[in-house]
């Protein structure tokens, strides 16, 4: 699980199908474009149709096959019909970008545990792509947030142990987990339990962080922050996760 360099071909995304959760907004939508810059089939999830609509029609601009689908994260059988459509209308995805819609558990932990349920054992059987876990901060707890470290944190956990079961099959299908700390959103904007977040640590634009994201998929790294805040307290986790 290490950002180490691995003796893995960097992958050509060009034709491939990406599949992207909460891509009406925010680092959803900039993913989306990023993969359709790198010529990849786009399907577009998200449970906002007036975003997702405004979405689409960013990501068609770009010249690529696209399709664009209502969900509920949280809701299993959504996320099955996405499969099922994706496959169908642009073919089987080699990305998932199982990213948050919302401010919601539901939507963020079992929208994480849906995606993974759902497409990793296609990515497995075909022996190929990536899936991508989008979790809070979970490197250090912050006042007022102690329900969303929590669900990072296992969505953290989740993606660990999903990359170990998948070393231990011999699986090249890779998996990266995002600790975004503060990334200029809708949600940090009308955060109050951080004052004056970036004189803390500086807010990083979802176009950044999405940079970084495709970095990390195309380099096969598992860790992806935001921001290079100091990790005393995860010393340990981040060395034992890079066995």
């Amino acid at each position: 699980m290490s950002n180490t360099v691995i003796s893995r071909l960097k992958p050509n995304l060009t034709g491939k199908v990406a599949v992207i959760t909460g891509a009406g907004s925010e680092l959803g939508l900039a993913l989306a474009l990023h993969a359709a810059d790198r010529g990849m089939k786009v399907a577009l999830a998200d449970a906002d149709p007036t975003l997702l609509a405004a979405a689409h029609e960013v990501v068609q601009s770009k010249g690529v096959a696209t399709l664009a689908e209502r969900i509920g994260q949280f809701d299993l059988a959504d996320v099955q019909e996405l499969a099922r459509q994706t496959e169908a209308e642009l073919g089987a995805p080699w990305l998932v970008c199982n990213t948050a819609a919302g401010a919601t558990i539901e939507s963020n932990l079992w929208g994480v545990t849906n995606g993974v349920q759902v497409f990793a054992p296609g990515l497995v059987t075909r022996g190929c792509g990536h899936i991508v876990n989008i979790a809070a901060e979970d490197l250090f707890g912050i006042r007022g947030a102690a329900v969303d470290i929590a669900v990072s944190d296992a969505i953290v956990g989740l993606s660990e142990s999903l990359y170990r079961e998948l070393d231990s099959i011999g699986s090249p299908v890779g998996v990266t987990v995002v600790c975004p700390t503060l990334v200029t959103t809708s949600l940090t904007s009308t955060c109050h339990a951080v004052p004056q977040p970036e004189a803390v640590l500086p807010l990083v634009p979802t176009e950044k962080l999405a940079d970084r994201i495709f970095a990390a998929i195309e380099r096969h790294e598992f860790w992806v922050s935001s921001s290079h805040a100091p990790r005393h307290r995860t010393n340990g986790r981040v060395c034992q996760v890079r066995a």
